[in-house]
């Protein structure tokens, strides 16, 4: 009936809940459903949960059984064939955790982004020295060419998230002030990149707004939170994802449960009230320097 699949990919999702609404608008049980297939209902369950991809002939026999226009059939078989296409990371597999090919499609689909960074610049920010750097830290035994192919999936996830044609997504980033002052990959490195990130303070027309929370000005919501991004999407089968990321491979979680985004949604916006307003230039590792040992 179908194949296994090592990530979902945001046309499989989309396409698994076409067919689980035209189920539920036909007035078909999941059980009814699957006892037509002549498989087990948890294999049906499975199809509409985007975790195996279904082949051409199952979905022919769903259409029918929920009585599909013919022209709507067509629409959710070509929506097939695109599902079954590998995502674009696919090349980068060799240096892509598991865990981080649902994230990755996902994130390059997203409308909105919103970012909370308690420890260093978000990825989708980062530029290709400090990102370097940073590499070389969480992958100490890579080598040139290994961190270079990282190098480029950050490059492309950038491309395909700010900067793809069309529809490049809104980008809200919350970021710690310690970020700024600790200098990954040396001072040159460091300079470049809040170069790179204070331009989005002065171009308000980018979609990408960045503000920094200010040590001094005391406890926020987010305090106790490691790095958290919210995805946010315009299709209705799509709802909002948190994801939240730890130190090791497992200790990354990507979840739709709303108490869960809501709580994360409520904190970003609590805190993004009290950090200074977009518009406010980031503070320079020079001019903080100045500032510390003044003459």
């Amino acid at each position: 009936m179908s194949r296994p699949r090592s990530g979902p990919t945001v046309a499989l999702r989309l396409l698994a809940a076409s067919l689980r609404t035209r189920r539920e608008a036909a007035g078909v049980t999941l059980e009814d459903a699957a006892r037509s297939l002549g498989v087990h209902t948890m294999t049906l369950s499975r199809l509409e949960l985007a975790r195996t991809v279904p082949r051409r002939a199952t979905v022919s026999h769903l259409l029918r059984l929920y009585t599909t226009p013919e022209e709507e059939a067509d629409a959710v078989l070509k929506a097939l064939a695109e599902a079954k296409e590998p995502g674009w990371w696919h090349p980068w597999r060799d240096v892509l955790p598991e865990h981080m090919t649902g994230v990755i499609d996902l994130e390059s689909e997203a409308a909105l982004i919103r970012v909370y960074a308690p420890g260093v610049v978000p990825e989708l920010l980062q530029t290709p020295e400090y990102a370097r750097a940073l590499l070389h830290l969480h992958h100490p035994k890579a080598g040139d060419g290994e961190i270079e192919r990282r190098l480029q999936l950050l490059r492309e996830r950038q491309q395909r998230v700010l900067h793809r044609s069309g529809r490049p997504a809104v980008l809200w980033a919350l970021i710690e002030d310690a970020v700024l002052r600790r200098p990954i990959g040396g001072r040159a490195a460091m300079s470049e990149q809040i170069d790179f990130l204070d331009r989005y303070t002065r171009d308000r027309s980018s979609g990408i707004t960045i503000q920094v929370i200010r040590a001094a000005d005391g406890g926020h919501p987010l305090l106790l939170s490691g790095p958290a991004s919210i995805l946010r999407y315009t299709h209705p089968a799509l709802d909002d994802r948190l994801i939240t990321r730890g130190l090791h491979s497992e200790a990354a979680a990507l979840t739709e449960d709303p108490a869960a985004v809501s709580t994360y949604l409520a904190a970003m916006d609590e805190t993004a009230a009290l950090a200074p307003p977009p518009t406010t230039p980031l503070p320079h590792p020079a001019q903080q320097e100045r500032k510390a040992h003044p003459g």
